[in-house]
């Protein structure tokens, strides 16, 4: 292609709302030759026709990019874009550039970049690609993205393929949101279509391969990964309800031997209660009795009431356990002792 040809070419490329755009700018940076990328560059510098001058730029970028020279990009980018800071493609060309960092792709900065040149050009198919697709790559890169936000990306794509169901490159992007999204089929079914309609005569077309092999490697590690992430949280949940289930008997089991032994010593108390009740109406009695009766006679009685009392208690605390059984040898003893005592004397 003439100097004269290629820069005929980029000034009648279509307008930038159109999805031919790209198409066009791809198609004449595949086949430039070093002196008409010269042609271009100083055609991007003519102010008389801007218009052309940013065609130009685009179509050189597009070169650099397709064959992933970094350094020329970032170089003729540099040089350049300052002049089009009016025109909204440029933010296609600004999402690019942060892909390409030195350090790394800047991913938040790509895709607000490419946010804002789908708000402008929202029907053009291939800037509706590059926004699923620095979406897609922030996502797998772990960036916090909304499921709504994946999803109406899915949608402009699915639009997109319908529009255009040829393209490599659409399908490899819907493979990427499918696979985000959690329909592994339909992303693995997506990547092969894109590497079976890749050509193979296209310049690039190995770097393109490689990359689509990385997605398949991305999807099918990321259905592994939900695979055992969700037996993990299955055998999580049969674990949490068996210790639940554990946890409800044993709370079971000492709430009824609580009420048990609250029952126990309730029954205790009472006896306890009625006992003493039983031995204060007793003493009161046998005093009263003792008072009106002669003194060897009112000792002997007060003697008996003293046995009695001792093996009273002596018996309460054998049934009820309060004390080591012998223990209770010596109160039985002395009980038993005064008891006889008041009967033989």
């Amino acid at each position: 292609m003439a100097d004269t040809q290629v820069l005929d070419a980029v000034a009648a490329m279509p307008p930038m709302v159109s999805s031919e755009y790209h198409v066009v700018a791809t198609g004449i940076a595949a086949r430039l030759s070093a002196a008409e990328m010269d042609a271009l560059e100083q055609c991007v510098t003519d102010a008389s026709d801007p218009a052309r001058g940013f065609n130009a730029l685009y179509v050189l970028l597009a070169r650099h990019r397709r064959a992933l020279d970094a350094g020329r990009f970032r170089g003729l980018y540099q040089r350049h874009a300052a002049r089009f800071d009016g025109v909204p493609m440029r933010a296609v060309l600004d999402s690019d550039m942060a892909m390409l960092e030195q350090a790394g792709p800047d991913l938040v900065t790509a895709l607000r970049h490419a946010e804002t040149a789908l708000a402008a050009y929202p029907g053009n198919l291939a800037l509706v690609a590059h926004h699923a697709r620095v979406l897609a790559e922030y996502a797998w890169s772990g960036g916090e993205t909304g499921q709504e936000d994946l999803a109406s990306a899915m949608g402009r794509m699915e639009r997109a393929i319908e529009t255009d169901p040829e393209r490599p490159r659409f399908r490899a992007v819907h493979a990427q949101l499918a696979g985000l999204l959690g329909d592994f089929a339909l992303a693995l079914t997506s990547i092969q279509r894109a590497l079976d309609l890749e050509d193979s005569e296209q310049p690039g077309y190995a770097m393109r391969v490689v990359e689509y092999h990385r997605i398949r490697a991305d999807i099918t590690l990321h259905r592994e990964a939900t695979a055992i992430r969700g037996r993990l949280d299955e055998a999580t949940a049969q674990v949490a309800d068996t210790l639940q289930e554990r946890l409800d008997k044993a709370v079971a089991g000492v709430e009824e031997r609580a009420k048990s032994e609250i029952g126990k010593v309730r029954s205790e108390t009472l006896g306890t209660l009625g006992l003493l009740a039983a031995v204060i109406a007793f003493i009161v009695t046998t005093t009263q009795i003792a008072d009106r009766q002669p003194v060897d006679e009112a000792l002997r009685l007060l003697t008996g009431c003293a046995g009695m009392l001792s093996l009273v208690f002596t018996a309460f605390a054998a049934v009820f356990g309060v004390v080591r059984p012998t223990r209770l040898i010596l109160p039985a003893l002395l009980g038993s002792g005064l008891l006889l005592a008041a009967f033989l004397t």
